[in-house]
């Protein structure tokens, strides 16, 4: 088999995970060989750029690691990974920081200066940083720029279908690719693969991601004999559009939402979630709110085209 490359870090996937790892690597010996595969064009696909809301960070003075850990860990039903949910919390501070002052990314102010932070779901503190509802589309826009002002290759539309092992099968090689513009093979060899293609839940019928996340990445990782975790922990976004048929099926309704103070409604009109989490109601966490009005579902009472409704006609037009 012809080597078509040979890299010292091969980057399957450009999402935020992928090109942070890419530039992160690269800013620690910029003498590294880093060359990433993409099955989108650059920085236009992934579910990173999908991101409406924002992401949970703790800037405010009033707010605290601490809180963000247990509002983190109360969502998680405390069967979370403590260790990984406090470092998560506690880096995410410095990441966003990073994003702004070194990626350049424009995320919504006060009028006082200091960045926007918004309600969302399973919060005891507004902590959401956002840029309008196009976080996703902003962040991976100026990642995707310090990818290209550090000269890193990209290989676009470019599907990673195996991973190679050595002759003994127990270490990754690098990977073959398969060009999908021009229907030709690529084998990629690397003395390091990261595998970034995050997961796919399009095994449903209605589901936020594109078609693209179709879980094939963790698929080559189980045939590499990787060994992985909590794979049933798959998370639901408990409102989007249902629209039978169509390529907009499963189109996010952003958190923001129910931040704001959205109701939910069920097929009877009734808002139902006054009777699952009668403390928080739609502000609860988005594992609470899916089970809930799938239980309405099951009950029978969707509403007339499926699934139920979310109403924010009552914040007015602002």
């Amino acid at each position: 088999m012809n080597v078509d490359y040979k890299v010292d870090l091969l980057v399957l996937g450009m999402g935020a995970a992928a090109e942070l790892a890419a530039i992160y690597a690269h800013d620690a010996n910029p003498d590294l060989n880093i060359l990433i595969a993409t099955k989108a064009l650059k920085g236009k696909g992934g579910c990173s750029r999908m991101v409406q809301g924002g992401f949970n960070v703790v800037l405010d003075p009033g707010d605290s690691h601490e809180k963000h850990l247990m509002d983190t860990l109360k969502g998680g039903q405390y069967i979370n990974d403590q260790d990984l949910a406090l470092q998560l919390v506690e880096q995410a501070t410095p990441t966003v920081k990073e994003l702004e002052t070194i990626s350049g990314c424009f995320f919504d102010r006060r009028p006082d200066g200091h960045i926007h932070q918004k309600a969302f779901a399973g919060q005891c503190f507004d902590r959401t940083v956002h840029k309008g509802d196009l976080t996703g589309i902003e962040i991976i826009s100026r990642t995707t720029e310090q990818v290209f002002k550090r000269r890193i290759p990209v290989l676009e539309e470019t599907r990673a279908v195996e991973l190679l092992l050595d002759a003994e099968g127990q270490t990754v090689t690098g990977a073959l690719l398969y060009n999908m513009r021009h229907g030709t093979f690529h084998v990629v060899e690397a003395a390091a693969t990261l595998v970034a293609t995050g997961g796919g839940p399009t095994q449903y019928r209605f589901h936020a991601p594109g078609p693209e996340k179709s879980a094939d990445g963790i698929a080559m990782l189980y045939r590499a004999g990787v060994r992985m975790r909590d794979m049933e922990m798959i998370q639901f976004h408990p409102t989007g559009l249902i629209v039978p048929g169509s390529v907009v099926a499963g189109s996010l309704l952003e958190e923001g939402l129910r931040g704001a103070g959205a109701h939910l409604y069920n097929g009877e009109g009734e808002r139902y979630m006054l009777k699952y989490a009668p403390d928080v109601a739609e502000r609860a966490t988005r594992d609470v709110v899916s089970r809930s009005a799938y239980l309405e579902m099951m009950a029978g009472r969707a509403c007339p085209e499926g699934g139920v409704r979310i109403d924010a006609a009552h914040l007015g037009a602002d």
